[in-house]
């Protein structure tokens, strides 16, 4: 992305060498320093609400520091401090199914053992989700090449709008806790085999608890079945020894309700 970069973010980066990670979309980019990470993207609901998520959790939790937030016309940067660690889902750990079932329910843990009482960010909450997925929807945003299988088609939606109309009509009761609102293994970093950081945070904040037991289910479940990892099949997994875990059972209905409410971001 040639773009010229504003003048609060040029006084920590200048001339430093990065690599660039790209986004999906063209028009966005993540810029790898050595001691810093730039986010350049279209500014949105989950770019306000990172930066403003991450001042209320500022020794709460363990995330990337915003240094600076800046957005110029539509376009929103974001620097941050660099994260060195390791995914949860890196080669060192993909093959220790039982360290990663233990992984994923202890960051569910920690994320909702945060106090959220006088928690200012309400972005994340289902109502407002559910705006943000109308907006995608009505502009052409949801990537069907990316849903589950069986969402759309013969048995499932006919289009996103419907699957829209289905999970306005069938808002679950919530049960808020603080969620990372995208708990997949890529976004839970390591260090001395314990986790050290949570990463892409835009979706943050207080919602329902199975928002992240969902999308956590569904992360392990690929990238243990090759999805994820080229092929490698890693074993047969089951949910329950995930909820086990947790200590709690599973809730199908709200299981199938947030994992269809992500088909739409």
């Amino acid at each position: 992305m040639d773009i010229k970069l504003p003048q609060r973010i040029l006084d920590f980066v200048s001339d430093l060498p990065y690599e660039v990670d790209e986004f999906g979309m063209s028009d966005s980019e993540v810029r790898i320093y050595d001691k810093y990470v730039l986010k350049i993207q279209r500014k949105s609901e989950e770019t306000d609400n990172e930066y403003e998520i991450s001042s209320f959790l500022k020794d709460k939790i363990s995330i990337p520091s915003i240094l600076c937030y800046e957005v110029v016309g539509d376009i929103a940067f974001t620097l941050m401090t660099k994260v060195s660690e390791k995914m949860l889902c890196d080669d060192e750990y993909i093959n220790n199914s039982q360290f990663i079932i233990k992984q994923v329910s202890e960051a569910i843990k920690n994320l909702s053992s945060v106090d959220i009482t006088n928690c200012p960010c309400e972005k994340s909450r289902l109502k407002n989700r559910l705006k943000v997925a109308e907006y995608n929807v009505k502009n052409g945003l949801v990537d069907l090449e990316k849903s589950e299988e069986g969402t759309f088609g013969p048995d499932g939606f006919k289009d996103p709008e419907e699957l829209l109309n289905w999970l306005i009509s069938n808002q679950p009761e919530e049960d808020l806790v603080l969620t990372h609102g995208d708990l997949s293994l890529p976004n839970i970093f390591i260090k001395n085999d314990k986790i050290s950081s949570f990463i892409d945070i835009g979706k943050m904040g207080p919602a329902d608890r199975w928002q992240d037991i969902a999308i956590a289910i569904r992360s392990i479940t690929h990238n243990f079945d090759g999805s994820y990892t080229g092929g490698k099949r890693i074993m047969d997994f089951d949910p329950k020894m995930f909820l086990d875990e947790l200590g709690i059972e599973m809730d199908e209905q709200k299981y199938r309700y947030y994992i269809l409410l992500d088909e739409l971001f």
